[in-house]
């Protein structure tokens, strides 16, 4: 179903789109954002975009937790975890952002070519959503495909 990035650092690799969001979400919306993915493969992509913007929390924690966003001292992403909604604020020199889906776009919203952002964001999605199995091919694509999993789908 997903069409294959077959341009710029991913020309020939034979990734689809969910596979490269995965793997570089700050290139994918970056590209995104500047009108790079053309045809078809565009519409995926706004598709493949709204859903990583408002994914839904584990059926396990819904309604009851929520995507603590960490952001550093000096203002860059650090990461998120997953909290009981009911939680006291964090008191320390990091800042968090509370929100009630995850969002994958947050560290480039935060800081604009956060690799290191973006990093730490696919390692604890990967946790809370795929058990910390790779992200194969098969996973990410039958992730993005199910409309469940988003809340704007």
């Amino acid at each position: 179903m997903w069409n294959v990035v077959d341009f710029g650092k991913w020309k020939g690799k034979g990734k689809s789109l969910p596979q490269v969001l995965v793997a570089d979400p700050d290139w994918f919306f970056w590209a995104l954002e500047n009108g790079a993915f053309k045809g078809p493969l565009a519409a995926q992509a706004e598709t493949l975009a709204d859903r990583a913007r408002a994914i839904r929390l584990p059926p396990a924690l819904a309604g009851t937790h929520c995507v603590r966003h960490w952001l550093s001292f000096d203002g860059k992403y650090h990461g998120f975890e997953l909290i009981e909604t009911t939680q006291g604020p964090h008191h320390g020199s990091s800042s968090e952002a509370r929100r009630p889906f995850l969002n994958i776009e947050f560290p480039r919203k935060v800081q604009q070519y956060d690799k290191l952002g973006c990093k730490h964001m696919m390692k604890s999605f990967k946790q809370h959503w795929f058990g910390g199995k790779p992200f194969t091919k098969a996973r990410v694509e039958a992730f993005f495909s199910d409309p469940a999993n988003f809340d704007a789908a």
